[in-house]
């Protein structure tokens, strides 16, 4: 028996199958673990027509740093979809052998379990259509993890695949120890009800700067009430009144975010053309071309045209369209902050840094794809598709983040005085 803690819209997941607007099964590298490998090649055995698709669809992983987890992997067709899709989108093996012979990505996916202290908690994956629909429909108070009925999980196999562990203990590393702690305050903070949004992302950007100074990956000691005074002074009625006044204030004249985006996404695009994403990017950079009077992006030679352009669209909205804008990014942020750990990252800063350029992009395309006319549920839709979208193309791409990462610091973007323009344009 084990303590689950679990959002509750993730209670409510049920994948829709055939009813999903993108199935899940393609342009992935879906690794299967050494066990359901095993099932696999033993039903396999037995069926000359399951020997053959599985001598060519399932390959092992050959790297030196393969292991139980990675054992092999499925080669995608030529198409780039999983070879066990039959043409209703309904994986083959699944229908005829049942969820024991999935490999535990394929199994439990979208869902993500991690672990604390023996704690299990579940969280989704936003690279899932209906997942992101739960997210984005879920009350604001109700992204928080509640005890859970075991079944949730133990439904689908007794043998829980766990994504990331952790156990505190009096010898643990303080990044690691104080890690529950300051992944509570970035919840709370965001969650702030007497604050615009972007109040929050400004004392999220702010916050997280001021403790990276005693809080990071290579400390060797952490100073417990300086980190509790952090804490509280972000929490002052009079902190947070300055803030929003100095927000509101705030006149972005940079084109800083719009080159960073229109960078990120056209270094994406040319990596993957055939990505969803990377086609609806191009549409949105051709849209803007065509206002400056260019029949294509590929003309536009200054990225910082599409700052003033962009910033004259989102006067276009109303006061109700932004806000609920603002309330499904809000959102995304608070299943990233549950579901990924910033102790992975140099220092809490450094990964809410990199948080702001992700929501900053998915707020542009949202902007730039919809029209001020729309009805709020048409808004919902787009919002839906640019965040699952995006999550595949880019949060679930590790070496892809990778990159952006580095470029940033080679930029020296990863600093403070860079996080405002990225809030604000």
């Amino acid at each position: 028996m084990f303590e689950l803690l679990s959002l509750p819209y993730m209670q409510q997941f049920k994948c829709i199958a055939d009813k999903c607007e993108d199935t899940c099964c393609q342009h992935w590298h879906v690794r299967i673990d050494k066990i359901h490998y095993q099932r696999m090649l033993e039903w396999a055995e037995d069926n000359p027509e399951q020997k053959k698709l599985f001598s060519k669809a399932v390959l092992l992983n050959e790297s030196d740093v393969a292991s139980d987890k990675s054992y092999a992997y499925i080669q995608m067709d030529d198409n780039g979809y999983c070879p066990y899709l039959n043409p209703q989108q309904q994986c083959t093996l699944h229908l005829q052998k049942g969820i024991e012979i999935l490999s535990d990505i394929c199994a439990f996916y979208p869902r993500i379990i991690t672990e604390k202290n023996s704690t299990l908690e579940l969280s989704g994956a936003l690279s899932c259509p209906e997942v992101v629909r739960l997210c984005l429909s879920a009350d604001i108070n109700d992204h928080v993890m509640l005890s859970s009925d075991n079944s949730v999980i133990t439904s689908l196999r007794e043998d829980i695949p766990i994504h990331r562990t952790l156990s505190i203990d009096d010898n643990s590393l303080p990044y690691e120890r104080y890690f529950p702690k300051v992944q509570q305050t970035f919840i709370d903070i965001i969650k702030l009800g007497d604050c615009d949004y972007f109040t929050r992302l400004y004392i999220l950007a702010s916050y997280s700067h001021s403790i990276s100074t005693i809080y990071f990956a290579q400390c060797v000691s952490v100073d417990s009430d300086a980190l509790e005074n952090y804490r509280l002074h972000v929490f002052d009625p009079d902190y947070k009144q300055s803030v929003s006044h100095f927000m509101k204030q705030y006149e972005n004249e940079q084109p800083l975010a719009c080159i960073v985006i229109y960078s990120v996404l056209l270094l994406k695009q040319q990596q993957a053309p055939d990505e969803k994403l990377s086609k609806s990017v191009v549409e949105i950079f051709n849209q803007y071309a065509k206002q400056s009077g260019f029949s294509s992006y590929t003309e536009i030679e200054n990225a910082s045209d599409y700052s003033v352009l962009f910033q004259k669209r989102y006067g276009m909205f109303s006061n109700a369209v932004h806000q609920q804008i603002e309330d499904y990014l809000t959102k995304y942020l608070l299943n990233c902050f549950t579901r990924e750990w910033f102790i992975t990252m140099p220092s809490a800063f450094i990964y809410i840094q990199m948080l702001l350029v992700r929501v900053a992009i998915i707020r542009f395309i949202i902007y730039s794809r919809i029209s001020p006319e729309m009805e709020a549920a048409h808004v919902k839709d787009i919002a839906v598709e640019v965040i699952y979208q995006f999550a595949r193309a880019v949060d679930h791409n590790m070496p892809f983040l990778q990159i952006v990462y580095e470029a940033l610091n080679e930029q020296q973007m990863l600093h403070f005085d860079y996080s405002t323009p990225l809030i604000k344009f």
